[in-house]
């Protein structure tokens, strides 16, 4: 029970902290490459956790997104649901892969809701600069080592002395 309430504590904060990235001022210059972070943790989540299911926090949190950033309703969610989605169908894969394979196999994941973005942007008749839209991808896929490694640190259970 306590280790089930931690994992969920442990899940929701690390989720809410990822919306509190991704909401942070950034210089233009740097706000261009910021990392993809909520689909990162929600990455995490589905890969390393298959005792939590998740589609639905990662549909929460793209409404909430949405909301936030004043885009058009669903699109961070179909996003965020596409990504989870992926990820945890490929889960039997993806831990067979030591972390530097799983950061190139999850590249297309990192592309794809890119994409979803692009997509949405342009039926919605939203300009943005196309090139701009890719580099997200190239930061998220350079992050991924780190966010796991502190993920995995974090989880670890202490140590009994």
């Amino acid at each position: 029970m306590t280790s089930t309430r931690n994992l969920l504590l442990g899940f929701t904060a690390s989720l809410l902290l990822a919306i509190v990235f991704q909401l942070v001022r950034l210089p233009d210059i740097l706000a261009a490459a910021r990392p993809l972070w909520v689909p990162l943790v929600l990455a995490y989540w589905a890969l390393r956790e298959s005792r939590i299911s998740t589609l639905l926090p990662a549909f929460v949190a793209g409404i909430a997104l949405d909301v936030l950033f004043g885009s058009p309703l669903g699109q961070h969610a179909l996003g965020l649901v596409i990504v989870v989605y992926i990820v945890e169908r490929l889960r039997g894969i993806f831990i067979l892969f030591p972390l530097w394979q799983a950061t190139f196999a999850l590249i297309p994941a990192w592309a794809l809701y890119s994409f979803v973005m692009f997509w949405v942007d342009g039926a919605t008749r939203h300009q943005a600069d196309a090139w701009l839209r890719w580099l997200p991808v190239l930061s998220t896929t350079l992050f991924w080592p780190l966010l796991f490694s502190v993920m995995e640190a974090l989880r670890q259970p202490p140590e009994d002395e």
